[in-house]
């Protein structure tokens, strides 16, 4: 008898606090713009971070909430900014298309190597411990961090050297974060002059373990016509705003570590004999 009143005080009572919690969850309930719906909708779904929010979600939350013209979700490109704006009814900051770059080319072939790798195949465990194979201190390591990173087969392994494929590249950055050497930026898309390096040593130092690695003779910064090439933090930098795309730089540089992407330059005539 005694367990039986008990049973049923226990259904009673759960009884009661479940009406308890239906009536305060919907006293309390924090209603949500519809239009979030429609912004997360309209977001493609990578999560991919790159808009500074773990999902699409957050991001749409507050797109809706604080209406911030300078926050992008790059991977859309400007035709889901214009859908944003249009969904939103403000302007958006246009964004500029932009692509992942890897600034090394001291593949197997042109870098020294100091031997064979048989550790855990990842960058940041290579370089913490100072196993690279190569003897740059300041190259790609190869190992693929940044492959595991890319969620959209954007980057391969080749030659010792992490490539981007740029039609796979979506700007999320996820491979920016990867790299422990610094060696992943996102640059302009399209035609564009790219120094492929970013050892900090010279001269000497550089040309003892790769053919291709810059040796900051600043050729190029004094030759440049637009001042468009400085040396910043002890590597040579290209402002691709300023840069005009004459092909000079590429010339002058005596590692040919300055290369063109998506164009070939003109190809300058030599003065004739005789002629000033």
């Amino acid at each position: 008898m005694v367990i039986l009143k008990a049973a049923i005080f226990l259904a009673l009572l759960a009884g009661f606090l479940s009406v308890v919690l239906v009536l305060v969850s919907k006293k309390f309930a924090v209603k949500e713009d519809p239009l979030v719906g429609d912004v997360e909708e309209a977001l493609p779904q990578y999560n991919c971070g790159a808009c500074g929010f773990p999902g699409c979600a957050g991001f749409a939350k507050y797109l809706v909430e604080s209406r911030d013209p300078g926050a992008l979700c790059v991977p859309g490109g400007p035709d889901l900014q214009k859908k944003l704006a249009a969904l939103l009814g403000m302007e958006v900051k246009a964004a500029t298309p932009t692509v992942a770059h890897v600034f090394c080319k001291g593949t197997n072939s042109k870098a020294k190597q100091d031997g064979e790798y048989f550790g855990i195949q990842d960058c940041v465990a290579a370089d913490l411990i100072n196993a690279a194979p190569k003897s740059c201190p300041f190259g790609c390591l190869g190992l693929g961090s940044c492959v595991e990173a890319c969620a959209f087969d954007a980057l391969h392994v080749v030659d010792g050297i992490a490539e981007v494929i740029e039609e796979n590249c979506v700007a999320c950055g996820a491979c920016v974060k990867a790299c422990p050497r610094d060696l992943i930026s996102m640059i302009p898309q399209g035609p564009r002059v790219v120094v492929e390096c970013r050892s900090k040593d010279k001269g000497a130092g550089v040309k003892r373990y790769c053919e291709v690695g810059c040796i900051t003779c600043q050729l190029c910064v004094k030759k440049c016509p637009e001042n468009a090439i400085a040396l910043t933090d002890d590597i040579i930098v290209i402002d691709f705003e300023k840069c005009t795309l004459c092909g000079t730089c590429i010339e002058v540089c005596p590692q040919n570590t300055i290369l063109p992407a998506h164009f070939v330059p003109e190809k300058k005539e030599e003065p004739k004999e005789g002629t000033a």
